[in-house]
């Protein structure tokens, strides 16, 4: 049970990156040879960081929620799913779309993005799960879903971005309530 949750968790945080690289790649203009690379590898990078810091915040808090951990777990994971489905219902097009050529801007959506990720680790943490594989899990996932976003955000298009952040959010909610089994 505990893989399948780490694997929803993985799902979901790559699809708000395949999200973000679809809505950048299709409307931002020309994107430069090699930055599909670049954000892929940035946005994994700050993904498996931020997961680790949060995990590590979230181990050292662990006694503060004894008995409670599913819980934390779960509102974490509510609280994340249904933000990325408010922000993807909102999102229209040429809002939050950047120069994704630029490095600084790589670097403010890789942490921008990965924020999610740090609250994931907290949960993880608290409930003592498996850092290690979620880490690789994570990146791997992210690194995959950000680089098929950028590859194919053109024949994609923006609908298609909000319906898989969407779906990305509805996965982090089911991965909430499977803490509860």
């Amino acid at each position: 049970m505990e893989t399948l949750v780490i694997f929803i968790l993985a799902l979901g945080l790559a699809m708000d990156c395949f999200a973000i690289a679809i809505s950048n790649s299709d409307l931002s203009g020309t994107v430069k040879a090699g930055v599909p690379l670049k954000l892929a590898i940035a946005f994994a990078f700050a993904h498996l960081v931020l997961l680790f810091a949060g995990y590590h915040l979230g181990s050292s808090l662990q006694s503060l929620f004894l008995g409670a951990e599913r819980f934390v777990a779960l509102f974490v994971f509510l609280f994340i799913g249904s933000k990325m489905i408010m922000d993807a219902r909102k999102r229209k097009p040429q809002s939050k779309v950047f120069d994704i050529n630029a490095t600084r801007v790589i670097v403010v959506l890789s942490i921008a993005s990965g924020i999610d990720a740090f609250l994931a680790g907290i949960a993880l943490g608290i409930n003592g799960l498996k850092i290690y594989l979620a880490g690789l899990l994570v990146a791997l996932t992210v690194f995959v879903f950000t680089l098929g976003g950028m590859a194919g955000g053109r024949h994609f298009g923006m609908p298609f971005s909000k319906t898989i952040a969407i779906i990305g959010g509805l996965l982090l909610i089911m991965g909430g309530i499977s803490f509860m089994f």
